[in-house]
């Protein structure tokens, strides 16, 4: 197990350092110049030599690029294009928002998507399959952005009600922060809920058609304890892959959330920049999501060998 974990981890840095270099040099890259954004196409060439100063654009790009390589190891990308607070700053005060929107879909999205599914295949082709097959197609067809507007619009419509958007600190006022938080993360957990519970409904039924199930029903043992202490354990591994997967794709949900919603997480942030074009901030928020990607990945590894202890490396 160490040697297996001390593998991992090594081939984690040289992974992040790769998509750091391809990060990079594909923004930077670009055509166009991105002086022209922000001091206008008709300005001065003096204007235009000015940004490129201010912003280190007139240095050779591999000098760039160490630099901003030494930069994100200190936690301090530099400042944006428009100026303001450094990225470093504007990271250290959304995270939280970002990290508590990422942490209530993620645990919608595993319990909801465990627990249907193997009440699913405990109830295999009975009513309550149906219904929970017929809820995952359903929802692995309704957008995300589309649930989160009818959040918007039915209470509006029906009830003359807003829901409290805006962002409160939790620490501040605990009922409204899950107030504001808890109904929009719970629809976007819908399509991830939706494709965990088909993994997890296949894997389980595939493990219980195993002799050893059979075995352990003609001895007397409870569908209860079939079900979490035998079949769950040996089904987890297609379901740890999909929920790791399903992490990288919580981060889109996360900007349309924050936007639709008003929270000022890392979601927004990146949003604006993408659309001010401000490429150190987009850069910095590829990179944030590169290695919340990679270390989930590295996280997931590490269970298969904590539940299978006959995955290691040779």
């Amino acid at each position: 197990m160490i040697r297996y974990t001390l593998r991992r981890v090594a081939f984690f840095f040289p992974v992040l350092l790769a998509a750091s270099a391809l990060t990079f040099f594909a923004i930077a890259l670009l055509p166009g110049d991105p002086a022209l954004a922000f001091v206008g196409e008709q300005a001065e060439q003096e204007q235009i030599d000015h940004f490129h100063r201010t912003h280190g654009l007139d240095r050779p790009i591999l000098e760039r690029y160490v630099d901003w390589l030494a930069g994100m190891v200190r936690l301090d990308p530099g400042r944006g294009y428009l100026g303001g607070a450094t990225i470093g700053d504007e990271l250290r005060t959304r995270f939280p928002v970002t990290a508590m929107i990422m942490v209530f879909i993620f645990g919608f999205t595993v319990f909801f998507g465990t627990a249907f599914g193997i009440v699913a295949a405990a109830m295999q082709n009975r009513w309550p399959d149906y219904c929970l097959r017929f809820f995952s197609v359903l929802g692995q067809a309704i957008p995300d952005f589309y649930l989160l507007t009818l959040l918007l619009l039915i209470p509006a419509i029906l009830w003359r009600y807003s829901p409290p958007f805006g962002y409160v600190p939790f620490w501040e006022d605990p009922l409204r922060a899950l107030q504001q938080v808890v109904p929009p993360t719970l629809l976007i957990s819908i399509g991830g809920t939706a494709t965990l519970l088909r993994v997890t409904r296949a894997a389980m039924l595939e493990v219980l058609r195993q002799d050893y199930i059979r075995t352990a029903r003609a001895r007397g043992v409870g569908q209860f304890p079939i079900l979490l202490r035998h079949a769950a354990p040996n089904a987890a591994l297609p379901v740890m892959t999909l929920a790791g997967a399903l992490m990288g794709g919580l981060l889109g949900g996360t900007v349309i959330l924050e936007n639709i919603t008003s929270l000022p997480g890392l979601g927004q942030y990146t949003f604006n920049a993408v659309v001010q074009q401000d490429l150190n901030v987009v850069m910095a928020m590829t990179m944030y999501a590169a290695f919340l990607v990679l270390t989930t990945n590295l996280i997931v590894d590490l269970l298969y060998a904590a539940v299978d202890p006959r995955i290691r490396y040779r």
